[in-house]
């Protein structure tokens, strides 16, 4: 199993986490003819759908299952919420940290998700552990992730959750596609309209997709959401570049390095979509891609990445290397290679290891590198621009909503009925005001 089919398999989706699909094979109930799913008998968490999914989830399971058995037995752990989503989320933290005790370890990201996640009343934030007798909670029969604890709170709770349910079954949609098969849908078609000559960008995603092509997928709200969340990282450094060069130097350009700063899985993932670049500048004949970030699986010098047949009679390539560090780091290295454009995506720079980031935007600032870093949400992006200005950076275009954002919905993990999506906003930066 390859090292992104085993994440892809760890990662447990909205369905499993709600105990409506399998923990293994991430099939319902009723997709293999059984009325219920077998539950995990120790943390009570995990769903199969046979003896043999739970043996071949085990060693994924394991750990986390023994850790919560561990914390489901100390009472004191769970005390009531008092029907407020403030509490919910305060014991939550509370508990994951007991979970990191047990465990000698910090939680994974599945981990995480799969607690910060788990199901709750809707209304109490009461869970199956919270209810007498372990009663269990009532689903929504169409989106199968949201549930209250009575037919008293489903009153209560149902008007809301009308206008949201559609935004939850076109998120379970969207995930039945990218970890079908252990594999993500990735955007790799080979034809275009020859005709349009780019940039400027198409306006919307609706001519993208016309100029692609496949406007077909307009109409399926699920796949395209799929689409647009990989194709969202090179459409938004096409659009930056827009603004930072003149169209006949764009178009013009024969080689072209961009640097990725903070890069992980979401931007690995992503990685095949990058050729999308190659498509939109009809000059180019090399692209290179300079990913840099912790998260990194380990670093190389540059690999040559496939392209579609096109690409591939026309003489093009794609070079990606991978830097396992700190930004600032990399660029005292001398493999440091000055960038057309660097991109920050979802940097969460205002909350997370902010410090961290001051002397990589620095480093940015002093070599007036164009920039762009986009953030899941108008308040998120707006603290960026303070503190980006407060660090001295001649913001371009702060805070603005992105038009090749993500139109695929995720859930807030510390919000109730609440979502985001990738790349929702943009900032543009360039040298020291």
């Amino acid at each position: 199993m390859t090292s992104k089919e085993e994440e892809l398999k760890k990662r447990k989706t909205y369905l499993q986490i709600a105990g409506t699909a399998c923990s293994n094979c991430r099939k319902t109930g009723a997709e293999v003819g059984i009325k219920a799913l077998l539950r995990c008998t120790r943390c009570r968490m995990s769903c199969y759908c046979s003896r043999e999914c739970q043996k071949a989830d085990f060693s994924f399971h394991k750990h986390l299952c023994a850790a919560v058995k561990e914390l489901s037995e100390f009472e004191e752990a769970w005390y009531s919420c008092n029907e407020q989503e403030s509490e919910w989320n305060k014991r939550n933290i509370y508990h994951m940290q007991l979970l990191t005790e047990a465990l000698d370890r910090e939680l994974n990201n599945y981990e995480r998700n799969a607690w910060l996640h788990q199901p709750k009343c809707h209304v109490c934030f009461r869970t199956t552990r919270d209810l007498q007798n372990q009663s269990p909670l009532i689903p929504c029969p169409e989106c199968k992730v949201t549930f209250c604890c009575s037919s008293e709170h489903w009153e209560k709770h149902r008007e809301k959750h009308q206008s949201l349910c559609k935004i939850y079954q076109l998120m379970i949609n969207c995930e039945r596609i990218r970890y079908q098969d252990t594999s993500e849908t990735l955007w790799a078609p080979e034809e275009w309209d020859a005709n349009a000559i780019y940039p400027p960008l198409p306006k919307d995603w609706n001519g993208y997709f016309k100029w692609r092509k496949n406007s077909q997928f307009i109409h399926l709200d699920a796949l395209c959401g799929v689409i647009t969340n990989n194709l969202s990282l090179p459409l938004t450094i096409l659009s930056a570049l827009e603004r930072f060069y003149v169209r006949s130097k764009l178009r013009s350009l024969e080689d072209l390095t961009i640097h990725i700063i903070g890069a992980s899985q979401y931007e690995i993932f992503a990685l095949m979509t990058f050729e999308e670049i190659m498509h939109v500048l009809p000059k180019i004949k090399t692209v290179r891609i300079i990913m840099v970030g912790f998260e990194l699986p380990g670093q190389n010098h540059g690999i040559d990445l496939q392209c579609c047949s096109r690409c591939t009679n026309s003489g093009r390539k794609r070079i990606c290397a991978f830097y396992p560090m700190a930004y600032h780091e990399y660029g005292s290295s001398s493999d440091y290679t000055a960038p057309h454009v660097s991109a920050g995506f979802n940097t969460g720079l205002y909350e997370d290891d902010t410090e961290l980031w001051k002397p990589t935007i620095e480093f940015l600032l002093d070599k007036e590198t164009p920039c762009v870093f986009t953030s899941y949400s108008k308040e998120e992006a707006t603290q960026d621009v303070k503190i980006l200005k407060s660090w001295g950076a001649k913001v371009i275009v702060g805070a603005k909503e992105n038009k090749w954002k993500s139109t695929m919905p995720l859930v807030e993990p510390q919000g109730t009925d609440k979502f985001y999506y990738n790349n929702f906003y943009r900032t543009l930066l360039q040298g020291r005001v």
